[in-house]
């Protein structure tokens, strides 16, 4: 188990395993350091914010907590700040900056990805399909029509939800 640790490929911070560091979709830095509350630090050109929530859309970094609000342009690095809910909301509207399909992200935002090398070794299941499916495209040489319909549909329907999951992990962006 010590092994697995010490080869895993995420980042170790005093936090724990609570803190993480990533990189916004435009090259920023963002982070927690593991404390309790949820403060999460975006690191700009020269300025610094903190918020609990965030989410990205478009060139945006949208982000508040419960007294302050802010719209990071992250292209020009402009940070606009409220203090008020009302006029951060318009300012949403008015910059159409409110998506259909809102990801939305808090503290946990890091640790999500750390779980995945634990997943792998601890629940097989992700190691079957990819056995399973091999198998499926095997079988499908051969002249039985034992289960012909699933094995057919599941050579498709297989890769494209893999696609799926790697692209929502890979784009944590809104639409």
């Amino acid at each position: 188990m010590m092994l697995l640790f010490w080869f895993a490929p995420f980042k170790s911070f005093a936090g724990g395993l609570s803190a993480w560091q990533e990189e916004t979709p435009y090259g920023h830095e963002i982070e927690h350091d593991g404390t309790e509350g949820g403060w999460i630090r975006m690191q700009l050109d020269s300025t610094s914010i903190t918020f609990q929530n965030f989410y990205f859309y478009k060139h945006y970094t949208v982000a508040y907590s419960d007294a302050e609000f802010y719209i990071v342009n992250e292209k020009t690095a402009v940070v606009q700040r409220f203090v008020n809910k009302q006029q951060w909301e318009s300012a949403l509207n008015k910059q159409d900056l409110e998506p259909f399909w809102k990801r939305e992200y808090n503290d946990n935002y890091g640790v999500d990805k750390a779980w995945a090398p634990l997943l792998l070794i601890f629940l097989p299941f992700p190691f079957l399909l990819p056995v399973l499916w091999l198998i499926c495209v095997i079988s499908l040489f051969f002249t039985t029509r034992r289960f012909y319909g699933f094995r057919k549909h599941f050579l498709w329907i297989y890769p494209v939800l893999y696609i799926l999951v790697l692209s929502a992990n890979a784009i944590p962006q809104s639409f």
